[in-house]
């Protein structure tokens, strides 16, 4: 069969109320700042200067969100200088070439970065059982596309709401149901790779470090727990860091978050979803990228690489613009439209012009390429119109 490899991003989500990007920043403040335990270690001191900070720093003081504040607090947790007695590749290089200009301590960062992820899981965990739409249209498209393509998504998203309409998607762990936590397989997950999959590439809401430990496993072991419920209780890891190779360290977390996303890939199952990710776009019939600001430069790379390879497979980009695509960008674009154009090869503006299709597609020229500007309940409510496009498609 055909292979069709789907990236899912955050504006599929919204639109099922899983909080965006300015309500979870609200909400971690809104937690950070009354918090017995931020008090004690500063937590809530470090929030408040690095987003000072970086309001006053970026364009505009709305501008910044809950990961610009997670990636400041957990690399300025990196900077301070090592133990005397430290081994070299435990040193930070960078510490004898940067001066400490905050208050802020370790503990405190620390404490922060630990805090904001808390906060991360526990929201989008709730919203997973609050969506107020119904799901029958996501399942109907994606049982759709099972039954032409080996169908293979990648979300970003911590959220369990492809899973809830297709619970038949393979994770990377055990399928049948289990009271206890499911235990990642490498050698299962590569003799696998024509199932139909969802893999959360930032983590997800059903992931956690369980305690006491399975046998046989290792510290800092992520695993699968059904019942998301169950998997908030083992959502946190206070144990050691992972190394980096400049001598700092990444904290473990169930979700990854913040701008350093690439680092966080390399452990368990994470590594295996990435290079499998690699792999599906290299091979993929069609793409379609669902929802995604194209801000994950290390997911970009690989859409890139899949758009340069001759021939290219086609690529469907379903987003949402308040008016229709080519009027939007006639005369002003953003960093997401930018990406669009380069790094995913969707030559729709400007001299390369494009062909407005029904309600909400505009097709490329070269019919490599398609842009939904409806959001993604609409593209959901439209597959006439997706056959249409399809068939106009190389």
């Amino acid at each position: 069969m055909k292979r069709a490899i789907l990236i899912v991003g955050a504006g599929a989500s919204v639109e099922y109320e899983a909080p965006s990007t300015a309500k979870i920043t609200a909400e971690i403040e809104r937690q950070v700042m009354p918090d017995g335990w931020m008090k004690s270690s500063g937590g809530d001191q470090a929030f408040q200067v690095i987003k000072q900070q970086l309001e006053g720093y970026l364009n505009e003081p709305r501008d910044v969100n809950f990961e610009h504040i997670y990636h400041c607090a957990h690399e300025l947790f990196n900077s301070f200088p090592a133990s005397s007695r430290a081994m070299n590749e435990y040193r930070p290089l960078l510490t004898p070439f940067l001066e400490q200009k905050t208050p802020l301590s370790q503990t405190a960062l620390r404490a922060l970065c630990g805090k904001i992820v808390d906060v991360i899981y526990k929201t989008y965990s709730v919203a997973c059982g609050a969506n107020p739409l119904g799901l029958g249209p996501l399942a109907t498209f994606i049982s759709g596309l099972q039954r032409e393509f080996v169908t293979r998504i990648y979300t970003t998203n911590y959220d369990d709401f492809i899973l809830q309409a297709a619970p038949d998607l393979y994770t990377g762990f055990p399928s049948p149901p289990s009271s206890g936590p499911k235990r990642f397989g490498p050698k299962e997950f590569w003799s696998r790779d024509n199932d139909h999959a969802v893999f959360h590439l930032h983590g997800s809401v059903h992931l956690g470090f369980p305690h006491p430990l399975p046998a046989d496993s290792e510290i800092g072991d992520l695993y699968w727990f059904d019942d998301r419920a169950e998997a908030i209780k083992h959502a946190r890891f206070d144990g050691s860091d992972v190394s980096r190779m400049d001598g700092t360290t990444f904290m473990r977390t169930s979700v990854i978050t913040g701008l350093d996303k690439l680092s966080r890939l390399q452990q368990r199952p994470m590594a295996h979803y990435y290079a499998a990710l690699a792999r599906d776009l290299m091979h993929a019939d069609v793409i379609y990228v669902i929802g995604s600001g194209l801000t994950d430069l290390h997911v970009n790379t690989w859409l890139r690489e899949a758009r340069a390879a001759r021939p290219a497979a086609p690529i469907i980009f379903v987003d949402y613009w308040q008016e229709p695509f080519l009027q939007t960008t006639a005369f002003d674009y953003g960093s997401k439209e930018i990406h669009l154009f380069h790094d995913l090869r969707v030559h729709i503006k400007g001299p390369f012009g494009g062909t407005r299709i029904g309600d909400g597609w505009t097709i490329a020229s070269d019919l490599s390429s398609a842009i939904w500007d409806r959001g993604f309940q609409r593209f959901l409510a439209a597959p006439a119109e997706l056959e249409e496009l399809l068939a106009r498609l190389k």
